[in-house]
């Protein structure tokens, strides 16, 4: 196959991360944040980078709720599943939408996906662009430059009824961009295939996130590490 056929990735993205993740938990956190830092009426959540909608599938239950991703395969598996969320193909880094919302997550450490400082800055002014007045944002960041482990090597491994998959990524540091090399094997129909994907990450710090809500103009920004879900990033809070 192809490296970095994203379609292909949008395929087998709920095999892999399915078994990883307690999505109805971390959604679950994520209102009670919202509750504790946001004030009362906030009904409009839009979720950036929202993959194939498995958070959205639960703060549909409490919110009125819009998904955007770059990935239009993602997209297409949102919709499917989530008919109660509005979902839009739209870059977090540029896209205008037409209406303001209470809330903005961006979960997963999707924010990494910009890759540069630049467009991390450019992309945290535009949630404040689309941040209702006292809107509250929440960001899980990627891994801080800091905590990059040279050689490590990741595996993932779902094993289904009709389909077998390993995924092994390993990665390396340049002085912008964390750049990920990953392999799968995908068991499926009588056929192993393999395909390769590069993704080029943000590097960036804990301080760098901060620059980049204050100069967009956010008032109060907190980042929290206490009392989340397992394997979770840390969760910046910003209020308009």
């Amino acid at each position: 196959m192809k490296g970095n056929d994203f379609r292909v990735y949008a395929k087998y993205y709920d095999q892999i991360y399915l078994n990883m993740k307690d999505y109805e938990k971390e959604a679950k956190i994520v209102k009670r944040i919202i509750e504790k830092f946001g004030s009362e009426n906030r009904t409009t959540l839009l979720d950036v980078g929202c993959g194939t909608g498995e958070h959205l599938k639960h703060l549909c239950l409490d919110f009125e709720c819009t998904g955007i991703d770059i990935n239009r395969n993602m997209i297409r598996i949102a919709e499917n599943k989530v008919p109660d969320a509005r979902f839009k193909v739209a870059s977090m880094i540029d896209s205008r939408l037409r209406e303001r919302f209470d809330v903005i997550t961006c979960l997963f450490s999707a924010i990494g996906h910009v890759q540069t400082f630049d467009n991390l800055a450019k992309t945290i002014k535009n949630f404040h662009y689309h941040s209702a007045e006292k809107g509250l944002v929440i960001v899980e960041p990627w891994i801080f430059k800091k905590d990059f482990i040279k050689g490590h090597i990741g595996l993932n491994v779902h094993e289904g009824v009709n389909i077998k998959l390993a995924r092994m990524a390993t990665s390396k540091m340049t002085k912008s961009r964390w750049i990920i090399y990953m392999h799968y094997l995908i068991g499926e129909k009588g056929e192993i295939k393999h395909f390769t994907e590069i993704h080029e990450m943000l590097a960036s710090d804990y301080k760098d996130y901060v620059e980049a809500f204050k100069s967009a103009g956010f008032t109060e920004v907190i980042y929290l590490t206490d009392d989340l879900w397992d394997g979770c990033r840390g969760l910046f809070v910003a209020k308009k």
